[in-house]
């Protein structure tokens, strides 16, 4: 039996239709649509163990893992906006390692609170598995899929000429009559078509303007009377118009604010089906997802706040909070001798029919089929043996485990600390009672008895002359209310003995028609002309010197 889910069976799915069909269909079609693609996903997901993402079958999977050991991570960048605190961006979009996640099934049950407490967090699977959640979910998808808010399917009429090669200089309303009369999609467009949404005026901004190249450019609108005029003279069909239920100049609320109504042109492919992208939608639509930390950048962590270290010896890697086995494989693809030493209570990552957690399960399954075999030492001269990174892996609460006596032996002998930790209630892992938003409820009862005594572990744990990189952000409550972990984390580090280095910054993918540096975004970053949101990144170093606080 293999603990790993391979490629899923979605576009076999009854759902899995064109999107020019669903365009087509009725409200109560629509409906039936949505149900049928929510039993679908569950089912999939229940009695297959795939949860909504494309996954890779056993060979890709290998082949995704093999590159990584040679991957040189040339994905640091110089940070030009002019933060004093910042060592450098890093930009690794790189997917090889996504294939881990298909080693940890349970990510997308993960529960992410938006709130003061871990009260009401929802995972993606409960948009699917929760009878409850039906008509969210039906509402849901008319947004994100048939209206496709998040431009998946389709792709705004927008005055560059880049943008869409069959636009000619037209306004809206005779590009509609002229994709109507046959002199828009032609040739290699003869299989697309357009439809309209309605947008309010005060939305109305510069097309991507977070995209220095698209400043100045903006979308091309039509106004009521035009809408009406096209429909009235059949230029445009119930399709094209079916996300619009009332063709209006403005409406009046009751409180008496008026809202006024332009009407965007929006272009697609009819040959496309729902599938695969649905389950980008799913996955940025249905509550958020856990992350996994990407393997590469934990790679090339270890190896580059190592370099000053001259040991024969492998170097010891600890990991405070194993997450979802990124940092593991990032340490296994290390081209460095290296020992992982690792720790994580969630028991939905302990496989008790094979006496192994998922960590060591991946990791072997790393071993077994992705070791380079030309970098390593000769055993005789015609045999080569394969040299493979090591681990540990351990079960306690980071809090806790330095009462665990296999544990104490790595004291004063870690060569570097590397973890994202858990950000308070932010996410659930499990429903555990181990886990630490379980066991200090209160912000600062978390603080003082989860974040401090981790952290006291792990400088008293290193060696010196050696680096801690601490992965982790504040939380947002409410409008401008944050949780300090940034700072708290500093704070406590430097009271026990380390010197604060500086932040690296991560940036995270970024989404459709998001601006982070307009959205009061607080880790955002404008570099080569995009504003990107990022994780800090923060450096530690203890010192052969105590340094006196």
């Amino acid at each position: 039996m293999n603990y790993y889910y391979q490629r899923n069976k979605f576009v076999n799915f009854k759902s899995n239709i064109l999107f020019h069909e669903l365009l087509d269909t009725s409200d109560s079609e629509f409906e039936d649509w949505a149900k049928t693609l929510r039993k679908e996903v569950t089912e999939q997901w229940d009695e297959f163990g795939n949860p909504p993402v494309i996954g890779k079958n056993y060979d890709k999977i290998i082949s995704s893992l093999g590159k990584l050991k040679s991957n040189d991570c040339d994905f640091i960048e110089k940070d030009l906006s002019g933060d004093d605190e910042s060592l450098g961006i890093i930009k690794n979009f790189n997917k090889d390692a996504s294939v881990v996640n298909q080693f940890f099934p349970t990510m997308l049950k993960t529960k992410i609170s938006s709130g003061k407490t871990a009260e009401g967090g929802l995972s993606i699977y409960d948009y699917f598995g929760d009878p409850t959640m039906e008509k969210q979910f039906v509402k849901i998808m008319k947004r994100a899929v048939r209206r496709d808010s998040m431009y998946v399917w389709s792709r705004s009429l927008v005055n560059k000429k880049d943008e869409n090669p069959f636009w000619n200089g037209q306004s809206g309303y005779e590009f509609i009559k002229d994709v109507k009369d046959g002199k828009v999609f032609t040739g290699k467009w003869e299989n697309y078509d357009i439809y309209l949404t309605k947008s309010k005026d005060s939305t109305f901004d510069n097309y991507g303007t977070f995209n220095d190249e698209y400043v100045g450019f903006t979308n091309i609108y039509l106004t009521s009377a035009e809408v009406n005029e096209l429909v009235d003279n059949d230029y445009l069909n119930s399709r094209q118009v079916s996300n619009i239920n009332k063709i209006e100049e403005s409406s009046t609320s009751k409180v008496g604010k008026v809202t006024k109504y332009s009407y965007m042109v929006r272009w697609y492919d009819k040959t496309e089906g729902l599938f695969p992208n649905m389950l980008r939608v799913i996955r940025l639509s249905c509550g958020q997802a856990a992350v996994n930390f990407p393997s590469l950048t934990a790679k090339w962590i270890y190896e580059n706040y190592t370099n000053h270290i001259d040991s024969n010896e492998p170097l010891n890697i600890y990991d405070s909070s194993a997450g979802w086995g990124g940092r593991i494989i990032g340490a296994m693809s290390s081209r460095k001798k290296v020992h992982y030493i690792g720790t994580d209570p969630n028991p939905d990552n302990y496989l008790s029919e094979l006496n192994k957690s998922r960590y060591e399960y991946v990791a072997d399954f790393y071993n077994n089929n992705c070791i380079d075999n030309h970098s390593d030492k000769l055993t005789s001269f015609f045999d080569v043996k394969k040299q493979s990174n090591t681990y540990e892996l351990f079960q306690d609460g980071s809090e806790l485990i330095s009462n665990n006596l296999k544990f104490q032996k790595y004291k004063g002998k870690l060569d570097i600390a590397f973890t994202s930790p858990p950000y308070f209630n932010r996410e659930q892992y499990s429903q555990d009672e181990k886990q630490s938003f379980k066991a200090y409820k209160e912000y600062e009862d978390w603080r003082d008895n989860f974040l401090k005594p981790t952290l006291t572990t792990i400088y008293e744990y290193m060696k010196t002359d050696r680096y801690i990189l601490w992965n982790i952000a504040d939380i947002k409550i409410g409008e401008s209310t944050y949780y300090p972990l940034e700072q708290d984390s500093i704070d406590i580090l430097n009271e026990l003995g380390c010197e604060y280095k500086g932040k690296l910054k991560m940036l995270l993918t970024r989404m459709v028609g998001l601006d982070p540096s307009k959205s009061g975004i607080k880790n955002a970053v404008k570099h080569d002309g995009k504003a990107y949101k990022f994780e800090p990144i923060f450096v530690f170093y203890k010192s052969e010197i105590l340094i006196q606080r």
